[in-house]
């Protein structure tokens, strides 16, 4: 995929709808993925940088709500824009608080919707570059030794060596020997920038 495509999924089971939303949105390197069903939309769909999912709420066999649940459930964070002919609230508001990105009622407003898809796009983005950072610093803390990562996660409570040393019975050189080693294996060059790098170290 060319560095600027952005990939637009839309899955409704009315096959005229991906081809009209197709037409109005007039995206510049915006390339269009339809579907018109959510088993054929999930067989297929694979992450990009840039993205999003226009989605039909009412389908047949498995509705929207299902879909979501799906790509949550697998780690997949792409926004999704809901729309619908029904605007059944308790099925909005249970999109809305799992994390979808807005919600249309058919036929939405072609400004409105494009507006949307460009900022579902810049949002994914967003996304995309805090998976690709999370990833690569869960990578850097597997070079970590026991005793490095025990350290690391003292530093980023904000613990000083003379506390850690005194809490794991070791001499203040050794702790700062655990700490410039890891500094070294994570490549950081203060600690403000180790504490930000161990930070939420525990949760991953």
């Amino acid at each position: 995929m060319p560095r600027d495509e952005k990939t637009i999924h839309i899955l409704d089971d009315d096959e005229t709808v991906p081809w009209l939303y197709s037409k109005f949105l007039r995206i510049p390197d915006a390339a269009f993925r339809t579907y018109t069903s959510a088993a054929a939309f999930l067989a297929g769909y694979r992450p990009a940088p840039c993205e999003c999912l226009i989605c039909d709420l009412r389908m047949p066999e498995m509705d929207g709500l299902e879909v979501q649940r799906q790509l949550r459930n697998t780690g997949m964070s792409l926004p999704i824009i809901f729309v619908s002919g029904f605007a059944e609230v308790p099925s909005v508001v249970q999109a809305m608080k799992v994390g979808a990105f807005h919600f249309l009622e058919k036929p939405p407003d072609p400004a409105e919707l494009h507006r949307l898809v460009v900022e579902a796009l810049a949002h994914s983005r967003t996304l995309h570059a805090e998976r690709v950072a999370s990833a690569q610093r869960k990578a850097r803390l597997t070079l970590l030794t026991p005793r490095e990562r025990e350290v690391a996660r003292e530093v980023a409570r904000g613990k000083s060596s003379r506390q850690i040393a005194d809490e794991m019975g070791v001499s203040v050189r050794t702790v700062e020997n655990h700490r410039a080693h890891l500094a070294e294996k994570l490549g950081v060059a203060s600690v403000a920038e180790l504490v930000r790098l161990v930070s939420g170290f525990d949760e991953d």
